[in-house]
């Protein structure tokens, strides 16, 4: 397991990240983004609508989570980017769609940040392959970060499918920023209805240990 910086994060590398849903990219990548001096834009595939199932007035849902996520990459410098998005549990059946916008941006990116596309997710495997899509169309390098995996699997699953799985060193002070930005999604830290966990257990948040990148052997010299 590689433990130094690759020379796709070099300072000035812009770079384009991809969430399927509001907090994946800064659980999974949170300490990279608070790190990096080079300009970074998010975008977010769907609204998170359905975190809590069909229980709330979804419109509501989105519009409470969009602005967490727009404070919550405040806090790391990151730039939101207002797209199209595609329903919460169901990217997998618009991958064409949201392949077409990301690749527009990627374009004007250096590199591209998706979810791990064997992230335990079905909405965070589609973003995972519409980012290799896209970023294979605009000839850029495709990482990949983690949400799910560090809390249901061990390191040796990611490395079993021939995957570079790589630590990259960041600061306390990302370390800190982080854990600030994953504060504004309260919506998933905290449980909205009795009897219910929150989306997001503290287990998952405490797995993230450091920062963690795979990349695919076909996504190393796009």
């Amino acid at each position: 397991m590689a433990e130094a910086p690759n020379a796709a994060w070099q300072r000035d590398t812009s770079v384009l990240v991809i969430a399927a849903h509001p907090d994946d990219e800064v659980i999974g990548a949170g300490r990279l983004l608070a790190d990096h001096a080079g300009p970074v834009r998010c975008v977010t595939l769907t609204a998170g609508e359905r975190c809590h199932g069909d229980h709330d007035d979804l419109g509501r849902v989105a519009r409470h989570r969009l602005r967490e996520w727009t404070e919550a990459l405040g806090v790391l410098g990151v730039t939101p980017v207002e797209t199209r998005r595609w329903p919460d549990g169901g990217l997998a059946g618009h991958e064409g769609a949201a392949t077409e916008v990301v690749a527009r941006l990627a374009a004007e990116a250096d590199v591209v940040l998706a979810p791990w596309r064997h992230d335990p997710h079905p909405d965070h495997e589609a973003a995972g392959r519409v980012g290799a899509a896209a970023a294979r169309r605009a000839g850029v390098p495709l990482w990949g970060y983690l949400v799910w995996t560090p809390y249901w699997f061990p390191a040796a699953e990611i490395t079993r499918r021939d995957a570079t799985l790589q630590v990259h060193p960041t600061s306390e002070r990302a370390g800190r920023l982080r854990t600030e930005a994953i504060a504004r999604h309260r919506s998933q830290l905290v449980p909205q209805h009795p009897a219910v966990q929150p989306v997001v257990p503290p287990e998952l948040v405490d797995r993230h240990e450091r920062q963690m990148l795979v990349q695919e052997p076909d996504d190393q010299n796009a």
